[in-house]
């Protein structure tokens, strides 16, 4: 279904985003004309402007224009909204996973942030509570066109909804660059995605040319252990971009090109990997595979035979949050790896100092501490 959507999606992408610049630059236009929001004034044709959007999984969906209330049920896509000055445009708050980490952040970049909550910790608001902040389009996970959370609060709230699924870096500026469009605020989209390629060129620019043999092979281990980033994935953009190379472009198994495959022990056997970087894990440390230990039923001796752990080479992201790649924040993830990946070659990279200059420039406040700029 994913394979048949990125069809869809790539097709009717360039169609509509030539009929939609023409639409929003129409309303644009006349709203400057109004010398003020198209909410308080300018022509009736501004104020009733509607533009349509092709969401994230290949779905066409009219939006007001500019979309003035978003409600947000997954938190990397809001993060994004955050980054491209759309915080007034968000009217309330779903599941927000780690939130006692994460609400100094959000409150700092937002003083409303606890008014728009629709719910608490990772729980997901019921349609009721979602209506009471009366969103022009709704935002949540959704990886095809059957989804039944889409189906049940369009019917029964008659807005809107936008699936957010994002397997690639692209996926994840082109998002940026529709959030930046609905609220009319795309200079300042244009602004956060130059930043991040600014960024992530720190790290392309030495890894972009080292030769293959300096490229470690690498073994991405999502939480479940055995699952892993396919080959059409943002864990495997993130890879490439940080200098290593995905193992499993030497595996046959078909399932290599989805999103997240699962291997199993033999087949990690086989691959042996040079490198294994681990997603961010509670229950599990990089010297529980490198010592052999039991976690949670895996009996990581059976790995001593892997390159990586025999090296010693086996690392974790250390911050969920920071280097969430499926946000804004991905150029920081890429540095985070690839210190490990070649930490001769970028021994000189303050990952601290870019941290904090990256919040800065983005959401406008320092890291650690979220003072404001």
């Amino acid at each position: 279904m994913k394979i048949k959507t990125k069809v869809i999606f790539m097709a009717v992408i360039l169609l509509t985003s030539v009929a939609l610049s023409g639409c929003v630059s129409n309303s644009a236009g006349e709203e400057k004309k109004g010398g003020s929001s198209s909410s308080d004034s300018g022509p009736v044709s501004a104020k009733s402007a509607v533009i349509i959007v092709t969401d994230d999984i290949g779905r066409e969906i009219p939006v007001p224009y500019p979309c003035e209330r978003t409600v947000f049920l997954v938190e990397n896509a809001m993060n994004s909204m955050y980054a491209v000055g759309g915080a007034d445009e968000i009217s309330g708050i779903g599941a927000v996973w780690y939130e006692d980490t994460k609400a100094p952040f959000f409150r700092a970049i937002d003083p409303s942030y606890d008014e728009k909550r629709l719910s608490r910790g990772s729980e997901q608001p019921s349609t009721e509570t979602i209506a009471t902040a009366d969103p022009q389009v709704v935002f949540l996970w959704a990886s095809d066109w059957g989804s039944e959370d889409i189906k049940a609060i369009e019917e029964t709230l008659n807005t809107s909804v936008y699936g957010v699924y994002i397997d690639s870096l692209d996926d994840l500026q082109r998002q940026m660059k529709t959030l930046s469009k609905l609220i009319g605020k795309e200079e300042r989209g244009a602004e956060v995605i130059e930043l991040m390629n600014e960024s992530m060129e720190k790290v392309t620019d030495v890894t972009g040319a080292l030769s293959p043999e300096e490229k470690p092979t690498v073994y991405w281990m999502w939480g479940d252990v055995y699952g892993t980033a396919g080959l059409n994935s943002t864990a495997n953009d993130l890879v490439e971009r940080a200098g290593g190379v995905n193992i499993l472009n030497n595996w046959t198994n078909e399932t290599k090109n989805v999103e997240h495959p699962v291997l199993n022990l033999e087949a990690l056997l086989a691959l042996d990997p040079e490198v294994i970087y681990m997603w961010n894990n509670e229950n599990l440390d990089p010297v529980n595979i490198t010592s052999g230990d039991t976690v949670d039923g895996i009996d990581f001796s059976t790995w001593k035979e892997i390159s990586a752990v025999k090296n010693g080479r086996v690392y974790e992201i250390s911050d969920p949050f920071v280097y969430d790649f499926h946000s804004p924040r991905l150029p920081l993830a890429i540095m985070h790896v690839a210190k490990d990946l070649h930490p001769d070659k970028f021994a000189a990279l303050n990952l601290t100092a870019e941290t904090d200059q990256y919040y800065v420039d983005v959401y406008g406040v320092h890291y650690p501490g979220f003072e404001p700029a």
